[in-house]
């Protein structure tokens, strides 16, 4: 499997992936996934009340560490996101943004105890059956 691409403009002439290339997009994809679950973490340390002003909310986000880490690893991952669409096409590499659902998914059951239901995982196996097609031809 291989995307050509052309050595000046990096231009990509071919539908088909580097085992390379779907590598580095599973590692943007579970780390967007990380991300979320750090989110979902600091949300859960958040006070939950409703009388908090905006300013209370910003401050006791800005002092908590998963909410940092999460954003930090944003914004990391943004920079990759746009190294990765310097040289792999838009439409082949996006799908595998799918991957960081299933990270969340599955973080959400195993530390939060969210459910997993057989429909959700079922419907996550069918749009990976897709990436595979889309990875390959």
């Amino acid at each position: 499997m291989s995307v050509t691409a052309d050595a000046e403009d990096g231009n990509c002439h071919k539908a088909t992936m580097k085992i390379a290339h779907i590598l580095m997009l599973m590692l943007f994809a579970v780390g967007m996934g990380l991300g979320q679950l750090l989110l979902k973490f600091s949300a859960k340390r958040q006070s939950t009340t409703i009388d908090g002003s905006l300013l209370f909310r910003l401050t006791s986000l800005l002092s908590d560490w998963p909410f940092l880490l999460g954003a930090t690893l944003y914004g990391l991952l943004l920079v990759y996101w746009i190294w990765l669409l310097t040289f792999l096409p838009l439409s082949r590499a996006y799908p595998f943004t799918f991957l960081s659902l299933v990270v969340a998914a599955i973080g959400g059951f195993l530390f939060f105890q969210e459910p997993l239901t057989f429909r959700f995982v079922a419907g996550m196996a069918i749009i990976g059956v897709g990436l595979v097609v889309l990875s390959t031809g």
